[in-house]
């Protein structure tokens, strides 16, 4: 992935930074006065780690991400990647640990593997069939292939804005990636940050409704000037472009990046798409290719593009709703003030919560 979207960068004349932690950052600038906008994806699925040299025969290896105990039959496909090439395995046995603390799968390997080789469960790589995208890792691929289509929009339209691309490692273990992006502080304070997942479809939020508002996840709920400032970008697209279409939901079937960003004082907000057999958990207890809808995709990149272009707009939803809110009081303010009278209150203190005399 890191490689990819470098290569794909470099040949659009972005510049492209990583941090000591490997987390990319993809600038785009063009024009000034612009607020900069933090888009943020994780390059990162779940899979295996692979614990031990093996020569063949079995190997010990780490799951690391959420994936219950009961997706790991006896006999299921893995596909390992290794220094020469890729690798099929099978899950031969789960050793009977805490599954909370470690997640230990011991496969049974054709090939040569070596310690820290990575691994995934054998699903095709992607497919389409023009509606939806299927892919062993939609979460986050999709996320980085919106951010992607974004940046090419941007550079072919030449759009005045200050927007980068921020590719994230490590997110599935632990927000690793995330919190490493915080400490090498090469995000301005001044940035708005949008992070995109791919989030698991609720019966509220589904596929093929346009790109999720994500006003919160599993965790807590995100900075509202940056969703307010998102949903008033939606709004302009949406009566602009009869086709666009989007939603506002709480979405709370995980957890995502803006979580991390906000609880250490960043404006966070977060967008998702809906996604189906969220971490290849397929039914049946049959592990499955994740799936997107072809459309969501196309109408979060053009949602980007906007919010990108439109960045100075931050803090106008909120100072309307403020300037709404006042005009109400002022429209009420003589009746509350002559009926407050009329029932003869007691006179205000000086606090309602001053010390009693």
């Amino acid at each position: 992935m890191a490689q990819f979207i470098r290569e794909f960068a470099i040949a659009r004349g972005l510049r492209v930074r990583s941090d000591k932690f490997g987390n990319l950052i993809v600038s785009y600038r063009r024009g000034r006065g612009h607020r900069p906008v933090a888009f943020v994806a994780h390059m990162d699925h779940p899979g295996f780690e692979v614990a031990e040299d093996a020569a063949g025969g079995f190997v010990m290896t780490r799951f690391l991400g959420s994936v219950p105990r009961e997706y790991f039959r006896l006999g299921g496909r893995v596909r390992l990647f290794g220094a020469d090439g890729e690798h099929r395995a099978t899950i031969w046995s789960v050793p009977d640990v805490d599954w909370k603390k470690e997640k230990l799968v011991r496969l049974r390997l054709k090939g040569a593997i070596r310690r820290g080789d990575f691994g995934m469960w054998d699903l095709a790589p992607v497919k389409t069939n023009h509606r939806l995208i299927w892919s062993r890792a939609c979460d986050d691929m999709a996320g980085c292939l919106a951010l992607l289509a974004m940046l090419d929009d941007l550079v072919q339209l030449r759009a005045p804005a200050a927007a980068c691309a921020v590719f994230t490692r490590a997110e599935e273990a632990g927000f690793h990636g995330a919190m490493g992006l915080m400490k090498s502080r090469l995000i301005p304070r001044s940035a708005i940050i949008v992070n995109v997942e791919s989030s698991k479809e609720l019966p509220h939020a589904p596929m093929g409704q346009g790109p999720i508002i994500r006003v919160g996840d599993r965790a807590m709920t995100f900075d509202p000037r940056v969703t307010m400032f998102l949903e008033e970008v939606a709004a302009r697209v949406a009566r602009t472009d009869r086709r666009f279409t989007f939603q506002r939901r709480l979405m709370d079937g995980g957890t995502c990046e803006s979580t991390v960003f906000c609880q250490h004082g960043w404006r966070a907000g977060a967008v998702c798409l809906a996604m189906g057999n969220y971490h290849n958990l397929g039914p049946g207890l049959h592990i499955r290719e994740e799936y997107v809808d072809v459309g969501d995709v196309q109408k979060t990149v053009q949602f980007f593009v906007e919010v990108a272009r439109r960045s100075n707009d931050y803090g106008r939803a909120t100072r309307v709703l403020k300037q709404r809110l006042d005009a109400l009081f002022e429209r009420g303010r003589r009746q509350l003030l002559q009926t407050s009278a009329a029932m003869r209150l007691p006179a205000p203190v000086a606090g309602v919560f001053a010390e009693p005399e």
